[in-house]
């Protein structure tokens, strides 16, 4: 009987000693685990360094710039301060962490030092064991070879007694270390289930880190990984509170300088509407011109780094729709697991049928995003085209002004009424002329601004060509029509801010489609991890997906084309009165070329 418990106790024993190997590699592997994760941190600090650099480079500028106007920038030392105190909480919160890390590390390597002990103990409990399971086999062979005889029977049975009375002893030792160890063990197993929980919990409301595991390591140290999480969390938070700070203070700055920018037109159209002379309005043009260049460069500065901060806030948005992601995997993957214990196949067939109605909700919402970006870029394309027409209409307005101050239909009348008389030859000269130096016909669609009129009113407007001679309108003419190039100036800055606005709705759709491509690759990742789907459903993923690039690509080849147009836009100064009927005609002519291209 004792023979045959020996084995099953150096069974349970060697069992014991691989339980505890695992352990010890388990420890191992967080160590790895935990230095990894001080990689990743020194990375993040190289990162926030890079940062650091940037705003200091871009307060060093400001430094100097200041330095020469002899400002002070009250709102750059509050920003400043704030930034500071932000800074010194965060790391006061961080020197939190790492002391309760630290404090956590060493039970940990206390806990370990005492498993090393234990190991040791049974390693020399096991090896008495054997000691004593030799000494009874031998115990057995003597016994057996001294049966025949009677007397050496009777004189062996004592130290065989004394033998059973010492294992029996023995035994009795080693079964209380038996329950000591399994009590332990059952308390470990519990305590594991209870980090494991809190670990589930923490990613569940948390998400999970998107670094990878290491092999042989389910997940890290659950007090390493919470902590972390709080830590991420409470940074994305102070970091995406920064930055909405900043984008309403860059918001309103740009309000007043956009009012300001308006006031100063209104009072230049009317100084321009009440002026007797040409040489004041000249000078009140310069001197607002000069005005409104400073109010340019400022808001242009501010848009930069609004876009900056846009930026900033667009990584934390993907951070976060990341971790999300992450957070739905794991959701699904515990769904998917008490599911299948619970209920087995059944469970796991609904859970799937959950996650397919799930994704084609997803899917039909994608549909309706491009749907609406679809007809979004339809509009655009409509106004673009809506802005060339006005555009060549007015510069053809303007050209007519210039020639005669009269209406483009009065100059069709009057070139109907006289177009016969004894200037005939000089038009018969011009129509040749003009003829000559017309580009090759070029087959497009519908009419472009001016190709309605009538012959002679593209006769005078080819006759102003810098070929051509040019036609300068007395001073006494240009004092009378200074008020309507003033409008017309006005006019032009208006479809040049307009312009811009539409590149600026262009690029915000450019960011929509981007960002929707980007939850639809994340979507598909989902599929591909936790099963194929149909393949008629892989089909229209595929094809969604190729109808998202063509739209992304052609919003931007419209946003290339609409800043190829905005650059060669020019508008006319009021201090070139001589030379505006030069620039004006070569304006339209680049004008009409874009379109006819």
């Amino acid at each position: 009987e004792y023979v045959g418990c020996g084995p099953g106790l150096s069974q349970w024993s060697e069992g014991c000693l691989t339980e505890m190997d695992e352990m010890r590699d388990t420890f191992y592997e967080e160590d790895t685990c935990q230095l990894q994760e001080m990689r990743r941190e020194l990375e993040r600090a190289n990162k926030n360094c890079r940062i650091l650099q940037y705003r200091l480079r871009k307060a060093e500028r400001k430094k100097l710039r200041y330095a020469q106007t002899g400002e002070i920038d009250e709102e750059l030392l509050r920003s400043l301060e704030q930034d500071l105190k932000v800074a010194k909480d965060v790391s006061v919160r961080l020197h939190h962490e790492l002391e309760n890390v630290e404090e956590k590390r060493t039970k940990t390597e206390d806990e370990n030092e005492k498993l090393r002990q234990k190991l040791i103990e049974v390693e020399v409990t096991k090896q008495a064991l054997q000691n004593e399971l030799d000494k009874v086999k031998e115990s057995q062979k003597r016994r057996g070879s001294k049966e025949v005889q009677k007397s050496d029977k009777k004189s062996a049975q004592t130290p065989t007694e004394d033998d059973n009375d010492d294992l029996k002893c023995q035994l009795a030792f080693i079964k209380e270390e038996a329950v000591l160890l399994r009590k332990k063990t059952a308390k470990i197993d519990k305590e594991k289930d209870r980090l494991e929980t809190e670990l589930q919990k923490y990613r569940s409301f948390y998400g999970d880190l998107d670094s990878p595991h290491p092999k042989g390591e389910a997940w890290g140290p659950p007090t390493t990984r919470e902590s972390e999480l709080k830590l991420r969390l409470r940074l994305v938070e102070e970091e995406a509170n920064i930055l909405g700070r900043k984008i309403v203070e860059l918001e309103v700055e740009n309000r007043g300088l956009r009012a300001e920018l308006d006031d100063l037109r209104g009072e230049g159209e009317g100084e321009g509407g009440s002026g007797g002379g040409a040489v004041g309005g000249m000078g009140a043009g310069r001197g607002h011109g000069e005005a409104m260049t400073e109010l340019r460069q400022q808001l242009q500065l501010v848009e930069d780094e609004a876009e900056l901060l846009r930026r900033n806030l667009a990584d934390a948005e993907d951070d976060n729709k990341r971790v999300t992601g992450e957070l739905n995997k794991l959701r699904f993957k515990a769904g998917t697991h008490e599911g299948g214990a619970r209920h087995g196949g059944v469970a796991a067939g609904g859970v799937c049928s959950e996650k397919a109605e799930a994704l084609q909700e997803e899917l039909k919402t994608a549909r309706l995003q491009i749907n609406d970006l679809s007809g979004k870029v339809m509009q655009l394309q409509y106004e673009k085209r809506v802005l060339l027409s006005n555009m060549q209409r007015y510069d053809l307005a303007s050209h007519l002004a210039l020639r005669g101050g009269i209406s483009p239909r009065d100059s069709d009348a009057e070139s109907d009424a006289g177009g016969i008389g004894p200037s005939g030859r000089r038009e018969s000269d011009d129509d040749s002329s003009s003829s000559r130096l017309q580009p090759p016909h070029r087959k497009r669609e519908g009419p472009v601004g001016g190709e309605s009129d009538s012959d002679e009113v593209r006769n005078q407007t080819r006759c102003l060509t810098p070929t051509r001679g040019l036609y300068t309108p007395p001073p006494e003419t240009a004092a009378r029509f200074l008020p309507r190039n003033l409008q017309d100036r006005q006019q032009m800055i208006d479809i040049r801010v307009e312009a811009e606005r539409l590149g600026r709705t262009i690029d915000r759709l450019i960011a929509d489609t981007a960002t929707i491509i980007a939850e639809a690759r994340v979507y598909v990742s989902n599929s591909d991890l936790y099963g194929r789907g149909e393949e008629e459903e892989e089909g229209g993923r595929i094809r969604e997906h190729e109808l998202l690039y063509r739209i992304n690509a052609q919003m931007k080849a419209f946003r290339k084309e609409l800043q190829g147009f905005i650059d060669r836009l020019e508008v006319p100064k009021p201090e070139d009165r001589e030379e505006e009927p030069l620039s004006v005609s070569v304006c339209v002519c680049a004008c009409v070329f874009v379109c006819v291209s």
